[in-house]
């Protein structure tokens, strides 16, 4: 006895990942993390200790300082500038002015790097917690 056995399939693919919305999803973390991140830089800049007796920094470095966004996932927080002059190097301590003036800076930048590595896993956390939903998990 010969036969034949005909199976009809109908496969229908949904959902964020078929639609591309996972994929935006991603993009918008990566985007909204960088600028998080960016945004915490800044502020641990305005209020480094030891700046002035009020604990911030002082004057136009703090009202100049800034997020640039490079890309949709790169930003930077560039020196303060002047009139064309960038004397964040010399606040850094990494001008060859520091040398013939003793002074040895304040290292914002570098102490504030090291301190948003440590913060950036708990921000991005946050910040996926906010598009899992829209990539079909979490939330």
């Amino acid at each position: 006895m010969s036969g034949s056995l005909k199976i009809k399939v109908d496969c229908r693919v949904s959902g964020p990942l078929a639609s591309g919305e996972a994929d935006r999803a991603a993009q918008d973390w990566a985007t909204n993390t960088t600028q998080a991140i960016a945004d915490q830089g800044v502020e641990l800049l305005r209020t480094f200790p030891g700046m002035d007796r009020t604990g911030r920094a002082r004057g136009g470095f703090q009202q100049l300082l800034r997020v640039k966004r490079i890309s949709p996932t790169e930003t930077r927080i560039p020196g303060p500038q002047q009139r064309g002059v960038a004397w964040s190097p010399w606040l850094e301590g990494t001008s060859s002015r520091n040398d013939s003036t003793g002074f040895k800076g304040y290292h914002l930048f570098r102490k504030t790097r090291a301190t948003l590595a440590k913060m950036a896993p708990g921000i991005a956390d946050e910040e996926l917690d906010k598009v899992l939903p829209r990539m079909g998990g979490g939330g």
